[in-house]
């Protein structure tokens, strides 16, 4: 049942990716299905089997590299924190696989498209199951090549071509990290196995590198090329320019790739090595604060946003803050709830922006849309559904994951933890703010289609409905379910998976705290819902000229929307340098230039010359050329053979030379 859940998956691919053009893609597709609802059905026993009879499961599959003291093994790690990634990720991989079927059913292309998201769901379940540092990379870099040409499958789209090369661009600098850290950790352990390494973490936690007379402590140094590939993954602040402009794909790639799946990569790189990262005081912080600061920015950002799919993005790299910023206070399990809970309401959110965009003729402006509440009934409640779980309603699945995020990380008492802490009850307000704006745009407001697209509006049809149904389902009821067996009193499912307290002490201190910072996410949510329902009646009786803005809300405006600048800093301190250094330094001065002049090419320039000179100065004929040949030889002869000693060779060769030299004289 183990290696079957590893094999569906890729034998969905190559049905769809090898036959589908032969079988039909009818045929192909249902069977790309019925593989991916199997490996679902296996997934789920693993967590039966693992998470609830408390087991772990490690399977070797034969030798795959031998040389010297290497001796590497095909490995795979059944373990609390695996299964529970499984069945995020195969769940959601059906959920969008069934919900394409009607989505891509007018592209001459979904064979294509099928058997790209089995590939990406089978490389992330290699990325989820490795037990050795290989296995990892492989499917570490599986799933950025996959994510490039999901992101890119509409390659005739300029803009598609743009996107999918930044999100590779910009990933190559998380995957750079990632594998110096590989080599480092190699380096120092020996070993690329993980339980090696865990077990021989706490013995080397002085040990250091002494780089440029420095002496570096090694499990610091490891983590900050391991921090590098999460920032780059999970789209932190600074390498978080990708994951907006990957919205270009088509909407089922969103749900899966940046909503459920690639984007929690980094967040899972943080829980498989906390029992490495955790030894390290300086990361830690570091990831409480960058953490924080990427959620205030994707928030703030989000505010301002008028395409649907990118103001759910933002929305992501926000959740992924949280994230973040509660594995740097060592509230990995709380993490791992909220990763679980966020996978479904918010790919509920991206394949319910789907079916109004694929209603409204790929129309993705909200100041186009209005008034679809009575036009789209079931998808308006599927979308209300994840907003509330997403902002934090009370029992809905977010309430449950992002108050313990918020309280524990308030309970940590150090200055850290309390700033994370107050950003996340700013970015719940902001974070209910714009899904509700989202909200009164698309479902409330006036209409402002056309009365040619207004002709076409329906609702979803049967394929695209199912998996919303099942999703508004999970969000309402996941939260509540899992509550107890994540982050409980006692819970004892995480064994060794990661790092875990005997005792969880920041449960314990949130428990206590005062009543009205308990109450802050909700007076957040409240806050956030009054704003947009003001605009909405400003704009329903247009009053909405009354507003007046001063110069300093106008700024913070073009601030917020102009994405705090970093994408112009990135052009004008990264971007243009590299070009001028590549093209004009590089290129021109010294390819072109220096190295031509004194390198291969200048030396064959100068011999061309030559020859050339000499072939116009000249006026000798052919039979005086064989002659100089002939000197050249008999000299080269005289020096090979002994010129004093006269046998009957040397008078040979000197007899036929001069009969030689008087015939071509005589010529």
């Amino acid at each position: 049942m183990y290696l079957i859940s590893l094999c569906l998956p890729l034998i969905s691919a190559l049905i769809t990716g090898l036959i589908g053009r032969f079988i039909g893609s009818y045929i192909s597709i249902r069977l790309a299905i019925i593989c991916m609802i199997m490996t679902v059905i296996s997934c789920l026993y693993i967590y039966y089997d693992i998470v609830l009879c408390n087991n772990v499961v490690q399977l070797k599959l034969g030798e795959w590299i031998n040389s010297g003291f290497l001796n590497l093994e095909y490995g795979f790690l059944f373990d609390s924190l695996t299964s529970v990634m499984l069945v995020v990720i195969t769940f959601i991989s059906c959920m969008v696989h069934v919900y394409s079927v009607e989505y891509m059913s007018e592209d001459p292309h979904k064979t294509r498209f099928f058997s790209y998201l089995s590939f990406f769901t089978f490389f992330m379940m290699i990325l989820v199951t490795s037990d050795n540092l290989i296995q990892f990379f492989l499917g570490w870099e599986g799933v950025g090549i996959m994510s490039y040409l999901l992101i890119n499958f509409w390659y005739t789209r300029l803009q598609a071509n743009k996107a999918a090369l930044k999100a590779v661009i910009l990933n190559r600098f998380g995957d750079f990290g990632v594998f110096f850290g590989i080599l480092l950790i190699y380096f120092i352990y020996n070993s690329f196995d993980f339980s090696v390494i865990f077990v021989l973490t706490p013995f080397i936690i002085d040990y250091t590198i002494n780089i440029l007379g420095y002496n570096i402590n090694a499990i610091t140094l490891i983590s900050v090329f391991l921090v590098l590939g999460v920032i780059g993954k999970s789209a932190q602040l600074g390498l978080h320019m990708w994951l907006p402009d990957a919205m270009e794909g088509p909407t089922p790639v969103s749900a899966l790739l940046h909503a459920a799946t690639m984007v929690t990569a980094g967040v899972f790189l943080l829980l498989r090595f906390s029992l490495v990262i955790s030894y390290s005081l300086p990361i830690l912080n570091f990831l409480t604060i960058i953490g924080a600061l990427t959620t205030l920015f994707a928030t703030t950002v989000g505010f301002v946003q008028n395409d649907i799919k990118r103001v759910i993005a933002y929305s992501t790299c926000a959740q992924l803050g949280y994230m973040v910023f509660s594995c740097g206070i060592l509230n990995y399990n709380a993490s791992l709830y909220h990763l679980t809970t966020h996978a479904f309401f918010k790919a509920l959110l991206f394949l319910s922006a789907g079916s109004v965009i694929h209603s409204l003729s790929d129309e993705q402006d909200m100041r186009k849309m209005g008034g679809l509440v009575n036009f789209l009934p079931v998808t308006y409640q599927c979308m209300l559904i994840g907003t509330l779980a997403l902002t934090g309603f009370p029992f809905l699945s977010g309430y449950y994951s992002k108050d313990v995020i918020l309280e524990t990380s308030y309970a940590t008492f150090y200055w850290e933890g309390i700033f994370a802490s107050l950003i996340g009850y700013v970015a719940a307000f902001g974070t209910t703010f714009y899904s509700f704006r989202l909200l009164f745009l698309t479902f409330f407001n006036k209409p402002r289609m056309s009365k040619q697209i207004m002709k076409k509006v329906h609702d979803a049809p049967t394929w695209m409905l199912i998996p919303l149904v099942i999703l508004s389902v999970c969000s309402i009821f996941i939260g509540y379910i899992c509550k107890d067996l994540f982050v409980g009193l006692g819970t004892n499912v995480w064994n060794n998976s990661f790092f875990f307290y005997p005792f969880n002490n920041l449960i314990l201190e949130s428990e206590v705290l005062q009543r009205e910072l308990k109450l802050l996410p909700l007076m957040a949510f409240f806050y956030g819902l009054i704003i947009p329902i003001i605009f909405h009646f400003y704009e329903s009786n247009k009053n909405i000229q009354t507003l007046k803005l001063n110069s300093f809300m106008k700024e913070t405006y073009v601030f917020f929307l102009r994405k705090w600048y970093f994408d112009y800093m990135a052009r004008l301190f990264v971007i243009l340098p590299f070009f001028y250094l590549s093209y004009e330094v590089m290129n021109k001065s010294f390819d072109k230039g220096l190295w031509e002049k004194i390198g291969v090419t200048g030396l064959s320039n100068v011999i061309l010359n030559v020859i050339t000179k000499f072939k116009l100065e000249n006026t000798i004929t052919i039979s005086s050329f064989l002659f100089y040949i002939i000197q050249v030889i008999f000299i080269s002869l005289w020096y090979i053979f002994n010129p004093f000693n006269f046998d009957i060779e040397i008078i040979s060769i000197i007899i036929i030379y001069f009969i030689l030299l008087y015939f071509f004289k005589r010529k």
